[in-house]
């Protein structure tokens, strides 16, 4: 089986963090994004991914190569302008298999594509959608189902009758016999779920529902970006091949060649990148500090992720905030609850955030 991973959105919503880093790229932790998708498929031994591109095409391309680097063999398949989920999908057929299991590019998840897949067979499905509970089904696509987990119907933003006593959504995870793609045209804009899944159920094709319990998030706001990393240093989400996941009892992870100052207090979970160095600061709970970072004396970290190689001057005090890469926070600065885009300067005795309006 193949897999393909659409990664073609620019991701808007998760600027200015995505105004010079890809989507698909932002850190986790320790790892981009795409190594957490590709990381997942190869466990379930899965090596030849289909990557699904429109925005920056050239950029994803010389960045992952022909995925060597990653223990998988990539495959483009390039949109000349946004096609949405169904073209994406039509636009990569020439290189799915008979059956392929689909990923939209923002989910965090450990779902057993093994047991989907025997799912799937055993169904003998034409599609089959995974689906995951949650507790407010508002915001997602509402998936209903008989007792054997045929799908009857979709609900887009469900009022709060339609969710009553129903809290499976759609996960963006699928696998499709390739035959169904002869119902999506090609070359235009189309939707899976506003118009593939909703035509293929009139037209009578079996499409099942994959329930299972699994770690399920969408990363494509900031908030849930945010909760992404926690998840991580709390190890609400494990990722075997990460780093971080193989810490300390008190989660205090230190990479390569950090220098730490003998009065620096640590609480964890931080998690701290390669050669970075800390001052006499406080690094609190739920802290990263990605790779090359300084941080001053006296300097508060709190709630916080900080990219790589930033520098944070001493006295400065930043919680439940995201700074960017290549930024600079001057002085007795206090950050509260912003997001700062790379390449960035904070002048000196700065008030930013929630406590300053």
């Amino acid at each position: 089986m193949k897999a393909l991973i659409l990664i073609g959105g620019e991701g808007t919503r998760l600027r200015p963090l995505t105004l010079n880093t890809l989507k698909c790229m932002v850190p986790i932790v320790d790892k981009h994004f795409f190594e957490h998708q590709f990381g997942l498929l190869k466990k379930h031994g899965i090596n030849e991914i289909i990557l699904s591109i429109c925005h920056m095409p050239q950029k994803i391309k010389k960045i992952l190569g022909t995925g060597a680097k990653y223990g998988v063999k990539i495959r483009y398949a390039v949109e000349e302008s946004p096609l949405g989920t169904g073209g994406a999908i039509k636009n990569a057929e020439k290189y799915m298999d008979d059956t392929t299991i689909i990923l939209n590019g923002d989910i965090l998840t450990d779902i057993d594509i093994t047991k989907m897949a025997a799912f799937h067979k055993k169904s003998n499905a034409a599609v089959t959608i995974a689906l995951h509970k949650v507790e407010d089904p508002s915001a997602y696509g509402l998936v209903e189902t008989d007792s054997n987990n045929k799908v009857l119907r979709f609900l887009e933003k469900p009022n709060a009758d339609e969710s009553r006593g129903n809290s499976w959504i759609n996960a963006g995870i699928y696998i499709f016999n390739k035959k169904v793609l002869d119902y999506i045209p090609a070359g235009v804009n189309y939707s899976v779920e506003r118009q593939f899944y909703p035509q293929v159920l009139k037209i009578g094709e079996n499409v099942s529902a994959y329930k299972a319990d699994f770690y399920w998030l969408d990363i494509g706001r900031l908030d849930k970006y945010m909760q992404a990393n926690f998840d991580v240093l709390e190890k609400k989400f494990v990722d075997p091949a990460m780093k971080f996941s193989k810490s300390n009892k008190c989660s205090i992870f230190l990479g390569k060649k950090v220098k730490k100052d003998k009065k620096a207090f640590l609480r964890g979970p931080v998690y701290i990148g390669d050669g970075s160095v800390i001052g006499k600061a406080s690094i609190n709970p739920l802290s990263i500090i990605g790779k090359g970072c300084s941080v001053g004396n006296n300097a508060v970290i709190e709630n916080s992720i900080i990219w790589e190689d930033t520098s944070i001057e001493e006295s400065v005090t930043i919680k439940n905030s995201i700074i960017g890469k290549h930024c600079v926070i001057l002085s007795n600065s206090e950050l509260d609850g912003v997001v700062i885009g790379d390449n960035t300067v904070i002048t000196h005795y700065s008030r930013m955030g929630r406590k300053n309006g």
